[in-house]
């Protein structure tokens, strides 16, 4: 890997942090205002799970946990011919 290649992936790995962080601290504060709501619905929780699926999808991609990448086929049929 080099220099700006590296640069990049902190990057990438920085911006899920944040994205982490925010993630908490909002629904955090989404929960509070649910609950002091005094509603019998919680709507809170759309909010939570919604964000978290866009939060897993951040993950995956800065992780590489790509199921088809190509690149990743071709190292393991490179691997598997030797």
């Amino acid at each position: 890997m080099n220099e700006q290649e590296l640069t990049e992936r902190a990057k990438a790995n920085v911006g899920f942090y944040r994205h982490l962080l925010m993630y908490f601290l909002i629904n955090a504060g989404l929960f509070m205002l649910d609950y002091y709501d005094n509603a019998q619905f919680d709507w809170a929780y759309f909010a939570f799970f919604g964000w978290g699926i866009g939060l897993l999808s951040h993950f995956l991609q800065i992780k590489s946990f790509s199921l088809f990448s190509v690149e990743k086929e071709k190292e393991r049929l490179r691997n598997k011919q030797r």
